[in-house]
């Protein structure tokens, strides 16, 4: 795995990129958590971080000109938040006096500073800061410049005393009462390392340069007036003090330019959308300064922004409380842990590989790659633990055995019988239904169903293959094993005279598009749209459904559009999702969640059907499974085409594990029956007088245990005498060791049956001595 690919891609998120107005404020004053204290009622705090930033507090905040709100993104949604206003609000509820600052050596150079104004006095105090040894030349009696103008019933002439009285007490030298001449600036030049003016006027006109502030590569360094004409006392103050940061850049002979991009007001990259927010106006203050009770409120109007678009429509980011910057950086340590926890397995395998966030996300970041590129590097390194998908690769491992996989070309003897006196009874197959694995484990009825009316209505020819595609594997990262997957529908494919796919499963739609782009396919939902509904198909009667679009085909627009024909077809009303076609949310399995984090695949469940309270339109059948176990009443598109009792059909719950297996079996049984007169060659073995009561089957399924796992532990006991027998109940204990998996049953022997009282599994291996 690239890790330095890795953690570019992570520092690509936005999500700690600063909000607009804190972007666009020239000193750069952190607003959002400013607000947010003033929000809370936090009025010190709230100060102490106007304080942070901006120079003579108690003056500047009551005169700044506030050029921040004219970035706010409130503006669309009711009005900026007033930020000037809440400044004031600061200062009045929230002010506290600074403490004693240290005194910093000053051995950095001499800089005198022309000009005691704004720009001036915001220079010298970072010059100061820097460890300089400044004069201040001031043409006055006193320091400050323009903020006398500003003398009034909201900014006492006390407070403004107070405030420049810190220079009193830094070791900076004032001179009062000294007009600088041209002739004497030269000789100040002379004298100094660097000079900063900020008179407001000079008698010659200056060449500064707008990012460095030096004129024409001297040791001259002007702002302020000089450079902006438009009075702002806050742009002021920032060319100060970022003209003092050139002036310590030159001193010590760094360049002037480097990584200075952000340091004056700048468009930030962060995006925050405002479609879905109820407009909100701006409280209106009932005295010169806002109460508290004001100010609190107007803070509350603030959005605090941040790029949460990923995080908030994906209920995986939302459990772990993070985004695609802190993921990766967690990614990354693990992938470096060479002795001891990898703590973000967990985290890895509870993504469930949907791309939501990527479709989200501003600037393109998709964890779905990252986590399959993980998944796969864990896997090479020996890293990913078993128990995370070791159940759901022995079901696709299941799937492709005898029990279950065949490949068939259509029986020409149905065929015939479909098409009366026609010709079209032929072995050859254009097209190859291939309805997955989970379709026909939980609803083996349709796909008899499905197969057969592509029988009667494509006269071309249908073959059939039953298989899993693979999808498990790349869940996984398991590449060996889906290279396995691969190759065997492409033989299939070739030997089959290269058809065209049906496919009604968007698992596999996936996967074909992923791995097999040479293999044509359509969906199912096509072929009814094609080729027309069946007859039996009952009318929806304008019931309104919702469709929940499936994750892995949300960039198939086909698809999306055919299903949704097919419903408006029979007659229902369709009413889309906030969250549909390719920015569709995940159910859940994806990934593999369901089998690594059977709480996270919950959470997905619930976040999901609570988005409306219309009944749920499906076409993938563990979609379908999930949503009725989490109490959505909820129809797969083959109810609507096939069903019969659709209020009892919209409730069904998906069979446990264990009949999962029964019904792959079951189904390839009755096909090669009914169609070719054949019979399996692999049958389910099943023990006679197997009692398990419904708690048991419920331990089962949360422990991923099957029926013939219970009957091979039993049998090995029964055969090899190796068990214990507890004679309070007269129950029998017995283990073994089927793959990475040591099963326990508990069981008694009565009247000639065997009723299982209860299971265990675990992955420790019991050695006997």
């Amino acid at each position: 795995m690239d890790n330095e690919k890795l953690l570019k891609t992570g520092d690509r998120c936005i999500y700690d990129e600063p909000a607009a107005c804190t972007a666009w404020c020239p000193i750069h004053m952190d607003v959002a958590a400013f607000v947010a204290e003033m929000g809370k009622g936090n009025f010190n705090k709230a100060y102490k971080i106007l304080e942070k930033r901006m120079p003579f507090t108690r003056v500047l905040g009551m005169i700044c000109d506030h050029p921040c709100e004219s970035a706010c993104v409130r503006e669309a949604a009711g009005g900026a938040i007033r930020i000037s206003e809440l400044e004031k609000a600061a200062v009045k509820h929230g002010y506290t006096p600074p403490k004693k600052a240290l005194p910093i050596p000053k051995n950095a150079g001499k800089v005198a500073v022309i000009g005691g104004g704004l720009s001036g006095i915001s220079a010298a105090l970072e010059l100061d800061r820097k460890g300089f040894k400044v004069t201040i030349y001031e043409k006055s009696d006193k320091l400050g410049g323009r903020l006398w103008d500003y003398e009034g019933a909201n900014l006492e002439k006390a407070i403004i005393e107070e405030e420049l009285q810190i220079f009193s007490k830094l070791d900076i030298e004032v001179i009062f009462n000294r007009r600088i001449s041209q002739k004497e600036l030269k000789e100040i030049i002379n004298e100094n390392n660097a000079v900063f003016l900020g008179t407001g006027e000079w008698n010659e006109n200056l060449q500064i340069n707008p990012e460095t502030f030096q004129v024409q590569y001297s040791s001259l360094f002007a702002g302020g007036r000089l450079l902006y004409k438009n009075g702002s006392t806050i742009l002021s103050v920032s060319s100060g003090r970022r003209a003092a940061a050139s002036v310590e850049r030159y001193v010590k002979r760094l360049s002037m330019t480097a990584a200075r991009e952000r340091e004056g007001a700048f468009e930030t990259p962060l995006k925050y959308e405002v479609d879905d927010i109820e407009p909100a106006a701006p409280v209106v203050r009932t005295t010169d300064v806002y109460s508290e009770d004001e100010a609190v409120n107007e803070a509350g109007r603030c959005f605090k922004c941040r790029c949460t678009k990923c995080i908030d429509s994906c209920s995986h980011m939302k459990k772990f409380n993070i985004g695609p910057k802190n993921y990766t950086r967690q990614i990354n340590h693990n992938e470096n842990v060479i002795l001891g926890t990898r703590y973000a397995n967990k985290m890895i395998n509870s993504c469930t590989m949907c791309g939501l966030c990527g479709e989200q996300c501003h600037v393109g970041i998709n964890m779905k790659d990252i986590i399959q590129e993980t998944r796969e590097s864990m896997v090479e390194k020996g890293k990913m633990p078993p128990s995370a998908h070791d159940f759901a690769l022995q079901d696709m491992e299941f799937s492709n055995s005898s029990h279950f996989f065949l490949v068939k070309s259509p029986s020409p003897k149905y065929a015939q019988s479909l098409f009366k006196g026609d010709e079209s009874g032929t072995e050859q197959a254009d097209y190859l239904f291939y309805p997955g694995c989970q379709l026909s484990a939980s609803y083996p009825e349709y796909v008899e169903k499905a197969y057969k009316y592509l029988l009667s209505r494509i006269k071309e020819g249908v073959g059939i293959m039953l298989g899993c595609c693979g999808a498990p594997a790349d869940w996984a990262g398991r590449q060996d094993l889906m290279k396995n997957s691969i190759e065997r529908l492409r033989d299939a494919w070739a030997e089959m005279g290269k058809p065209t796919f049906i496919l009604a499963c968007s698992s596999c739609c996936g996967i074909f598009e992923k791995y097999l782009p040479e293999i044509p396919f359509i969906s199912l939902w096509e072929i009814f749209e094609r080729y027309g509904l069946p007859e039996t198909a009952q009318n929806g009667k304008n019931h309104i459904l919702n469709v929940h679009d499936a994750c892995s085909t949300r960039h198939n627009k086909n698809i999306h559009e055919s299903l949704r024909n097919i419903a408006v077809k029979l007659g229902y009303e369709i009413k889309e999702l906030k969250y549909a076609k390719e920015k569709t949310k995940c159910c859940g399995y994806g990934g593999l969640v369901y089998f690594a984090n059977r709480e996270q695949t919950n959470d997905f469940v619930i976040d999901r059907i609570n988005e409306s309270n219309e009944d749920f339109l499906v076409y993938c059948a563990i979609c379908k499974d999930l949503f009725v176990e989490g109490g959505k009443s909820t129809y797969h598109i083959l109810d609507l085409i096939f069903g019969e009792n659709l209020d009892e059909i919209a409730h069904k719950k998906m069979p446990n594990l264990s009949q999962r297996h029964a019904n792959r079996a079951q189904l390839k049984k009755k096909l090669l029956r009914e169609l070719w007169n054949e019979e399996s060659e692999a049958e389910l073995t099943k023990m006679e007088d197997l009692i398990i009561p419904s708690e048991v089957w419920r331990i089962m399924d949360e422990r991923y245990i099957l029926l013939e796992d219970i009957e091979k532990v039993i049998k090995h006991a029964q055969e090899s005498g190796e068990r214990f027998f507890n004679p309070e109940d007269s129950s029998f204990l017995a283990n073994q060791r089927i793959g990475n998996v040591t099963y326990w049953v508990r069981y008694i022997e009565k009247d000639g049956a065997i009723q299982v009282v209860t299971v265990y599994s675990h992955r420790m291996e019991v050695k006997k001595e």
